[in-house]
C-alpha cells in the first residue's frame, strides 16, 4: 500500500510552492526580516524538488519529467546556496560560507517586539551569504521553480487534457 504524500493539509508540490512564493512575498516587503520565514524559505525550497519527484533517487538515470527537474535544478548556483544553508542549519556543521545580517530597523518597524534577541540592534533588515543578498538567492530558485516546473507542467497537463477531451485536431 503507497501511502499518500501530503504534509497535513498541503497535499501537493504546488500548495506547497504557493505557500513558499506567500512567505518569500511578506519576507521580501517586510523592512524587518524574520529568521523563521528565511530558515522556512531555505528548508521549503530545497526540498520542494523532493515533492516534485518523491522517493526518486538521484544516483539513478532521470526517466521521468520530474525527475529530470531534480537533477536540472541541482545544477542551479542559487540553489546549491541554499542546499548549504539548509544542509548547515539541519546537521550544525562548520559554515564554508560567510553568512551574515544586516540591523537597521527602526522600533515601529517591528512586527513582533517580543520576538526581538537584541534591543541594540533590533530586528534584523537583510542577510547574506558570501556578500550575495539571501533574497536575490531565494527569488532566482523561485523563478526557477517556476518557468522549468510550473509553468511547464501546466502547460503539459493542459496539452493532456486537450488531448483527452479531443481537443482541437483541425477538423470542423
Amino acid at each position: 500500500m503507497t501511502r499518500p504524500t501530503h504534509f497535513f493539509d498541503l497535499y501537493d508540490a504546488e500548495t506547497l510552492f504557493g505557500l513558499l512564493r506567500s512567505v518569500a512575498n511578506s519576507f521580501t516587503s517586510s523592512p524587518a526580516k524574520r529568521v523563521q520565514d528565511l530558515l522556512f524559505l531555505v528548508f521549503g525550497l530545497t526540498h520542494l524538488r523532493e515533492w516534485i519527484a518523491p522517493g526518486y533517487d538521484p544516483q539513478h538515470a532521470a526517466t521521468t519529467p520530474a525527475q529530470q527537474f531534480f537533477q536540472h535544478i541541482y545544477e542551479l548556483r542559487e540553489f546549491k546556496i541554499l542546499q548549504h544553508l539548509c544542509n548547515r542549519s539541519k546537521h550544525t556543521v562548520p559554515a564554508e560560507a560567510v553568512m551574515g545580517a544586516l540591523y537597521e530597523s527602526k522600533i515601529d518597524d517591528w512586527p513582533d517586539v517580543d520576538a526581538v534577541r537584541d534591543f541594540d540592534r533590533g530586528f534584523p533588515t537583510a542577510y547574506s551569504v558570501d556578500d550575495q543578498d539571501v533574497l536575490e538567492v531565494i527569488q532566482a530558485v523561485i523563478a526557477f521553480y517556476d518557468k522549468h516546473w510550473f509553468q511547464f507542467a501546466a502547460k503539459r497537463d493542459s496539452l493532456e487534457r486537450e488531448r483527452l477531451s479531443g481537443g482541437s485536431n483541425g477538423s470542423t
